[in-house]
């Protein structure tokens, strides 16, 4: 039986999913769920791109429009549905604790802003206290009651495990509904100029699909080049560290322009002052003593005391895909048949729901709320 578009099931259809991070896996598992024949080609490892080499934070704290939002949040329930459902515990949904110092007036005032929106779109945002907090929720965090006011707490934002999710679930895809995983690297399509069917590996082999899925992240913008298409998608990278195991407990992620921290497993914190992303090169590694990881390290040690003399352990630099518009990228492409685009920056927080709506669209389902994420908005300016 060949797979035909807007059939009500996706058995018999051939899929091949190109890309095995956090969107690949949770692609690859709900399509073969559903029946399809799924094949997940990713030329490393699983996470071992963006989704091992990111802050991971999940949160819509402040992404608009209220679309967007929804998507991010609900995506979060859909994280822990999966994790439940497969009996992993990588997805770390304990809140995030977020503050401003009110001499950084035009960050404090955003804030102030960000979470007035979040409340009017029904989210749940708790207001405390330096004091509070550093009593009853993080005891070996400093926040200076001098400088901060107010502390708000978002009980549905964490953090996730990225390549343990990644291999846990393209595993779950393969044991479960006998999905297959390749490790090569795409070289090309099968097909015409106007339709795809199928994947050139870079061994020589060739993959038939149905439906060939760019789920790439950063490389994306290449896969579909391959293909003639146009995607406008740009590489935004990020660099963050984490510390050797700590005496300090850290139970939530920390959020603000002076602090970006969370837990990194095994007593370790990782950091993420946003002045490190100036610093990255992509491809060249930063020594865990170049100065600007060291001011990282003190500036960590200020607002959690207990990191006095624990040494930066890795450096992790991370490329992150961001389309034009800033909003994911998702459906079909309209030039190229049988090629559709899964890319979007937050991919961490966004895979869980992105896999659950892209298997119910290609299922012959509702297809709603990717409307706004379309490729062919796009498609006035690739064409001129």
């Amino acid at each position: 039986m060949r797979y035909e578009l807007g059939a009500d099931t996706l058995r018999g259809a051939r899929i091949v999913v190109i890309g095995g991070g956090a969107v690949g896996a949770a692609l690859s598992y709900r399509l073969a769920q559903a029946g399809a024949q799924t094949v997940v080609v990713e030329r490393n490892y699983a996470g071992s791109g963006t989704s091992g080499n990111s802050f991971a934070w999940l949160n819509g704290f402040s992404k608009t429009p209220r679309h967007y939002h929804r998507l991010n949040i609900m995506s979060i329930r859909d994280h822990q549905d999966l994790a439940d459902e497969l009996g992993g515990s990588w997805a770390h949904i304990d809140g995030a604790i977020h503050w401003e110092p009110e001499d950084h007036q035009v960050q404090a005032d955003k804030m102030r802003r960000d979470v007035a929106r979040l409340r009017e779109w029904g989210v749940r945002v708790d207001q405390t206290s330096p004091e509070l907090v550093m009593q009853e929720l993080e005891p070996d965090l400093w926040i200076d009651p001098e400088r901060v006011s107010n502390v708000y707490v978002v009980p549905r934002e964490g953090w996730l495990e990225g390549v343990t999710m990644a291999h846990r679930v393209i595993h779950a895809a393969i044991v479960r509904y006998g999905a297959c995983l390749e490790r090569a690297n795409v070289t090309g399509f099968r097909g015409s100029d106007a339709a795809v069917s199928g994947v050139l590996l870079g061994d020589g082999r060739e993959l038939p699909a149905d439906v060939v899925i760019n789920a790439a992240g950063p490389e994306a913008g290449r896969i579909s080049a391959l293909a003639a298409a146009g995607l406008p998608l740009d590489r935004q990278i990020g660099m963050f560290f984490t510390t050797a195991p700590a005496p300090v407990c850290l139970n939530h992620v920390v959020y603000g322009s002076t602090v970006r921290m969370r837990p990194d497993g095994l007593s370790r914190i990782a950091s993420h002052p946003e002045y490190l992303d100036g610093h990255a090169v992509e491809g060249v590694l930063t020594s865990v003593m170049d100065p600007v990881i060291q001011r990282g390290r003190e500036d960590a040690e200020a607002v959690m005391p207990g990191l006095a003399g624990v040494p930066v352990e890795a450096v992790r630099i991370g490329v992150r895909p961001m389309p034009r518009d800033g909003q994911p990228i998702v459906g079909f492409d309209p030039q190229i048949s049988g090629l559709y685009t899964v890319v979007t920056h937050s991919g961490i927080t966004l895979a869980a729901r992105l896999a659950l709506l892209v298997t119910e669209e290609l299922s012959g389902g509702d297809t709603s709320e990717l409307e706004p994420y379309r490729p062919s908005r796009f498609a006035a300016n690739l064409l001129s």
